[in-house]
């Protein structure tokens, strides 16, 4: 049947895909009749959902639990690799991880969520909660107020409608009016500052990246507080990034 047949069928078809594969990444893997316990699904539809998938690569069967394969993997590289930031700042993200021991962050934007682009950690980097392809909510990381900050308006405020500010520890920004007084501080300095506000203990200092007249991304660098100290937050951090974020920019006009 094609697809111009019935769209309505399509697009409810691709909607139960995609809702297999959230559900199978989030019980990290399970059995049909555990993945048919979470959907609104017939146990045979979603059987013949997996092996369809699996037929197609795109699902791995082991034992009796289903999850994603790699092929997602393979998709995922080629999507970044796609993404111009990626190249343009490859060697600008190493430098700073490299000069400050650090982990270093790309961020961009996508669909209202921060997405981790790519990453280089210093001999002292310690583990966060971001990973490269992970997806978080924009109101509490250092890159994500960065890129908030040049935002239309209005698309901030879809963002938050959208999403909410939901609160990661006791210093996230949860008020509406609050956030947008600090995105235009943010503006008027040219970095952004997580301190605390994702992991009470960690903290992080961001910069946006522009091209063209409009953001296309951040970069940062998060550490531990105590060696995240506010002279290294507000003076030292902040004027290699905007440094960094010239350069990446400067790179993908000449690219």
């Amino acid at each position: 049947m094609g697809m111009g047949s019935d769209p309505e069928r399509s697009v409810k078809t691709a909607d139960n895909v995609f809702e297999l594969i959230d559900v199978m990444r989030r019980l990290d893997g399970g059995t049909v009749s555990a993945i048919t316990d979470e959907v609104d699904l017939a146990r045979s539809t979603v059987h013949a959902y997996l092996s369809t998938m699996a037929k197609h690569g795109y699902v791995d069967k082991k034992g009796d639990s289903y999850e994603p394969s790699l092929k997602f993997l393979e998709i995922g590289i080629e999507a970044q690799l796609r993404e111009p930031l990626t190249q343009a700042s490859k060697s600008v993200v190493e430098e700073i991880a490299a000069e400050t021991g650090e982990v270093a962050w790309i961020m961009v934007e996508e669909h209202g969520q921060a997405v981790y682009l790519l990453n280089s950690e210093g001999e002292n980097a310690v583990q966060s909660r971001g990973s490269v392809g992970k997806r978080t909510t924009m109101h509490d990381i250092a890159a994500g107020k960065a890129i908030l900050a040049h935002l239309p308006e209005e698309r901030v405020e879809r963002i938050i409608d959208s999403y909410g500010l939901p609160e990661r520890t006791e210093n996230t920004i949860t008020d509406r009016e609050e956030l947008f007084e600090e995105l235009a501080l943010i503006r008027e300095q040219g970095y952004a500052v997580n301190d605390g506000e994702t992991i009470e203990n960690l903290r992080a200092v961001a910069s946006p990246i522009m091209h063209g007249g409009s953001v296309c991304g951040a970069v940062g660098i998060a550490g531990p507080r105590n060696r995240m100290t506010d002279d290294v937050l507000y003076d030292v951090y902040p004027s290699l990034l905007l440094e960094a974020s010239d350069t990446i920019g400067l790179e993908m006009t000449y690219s």
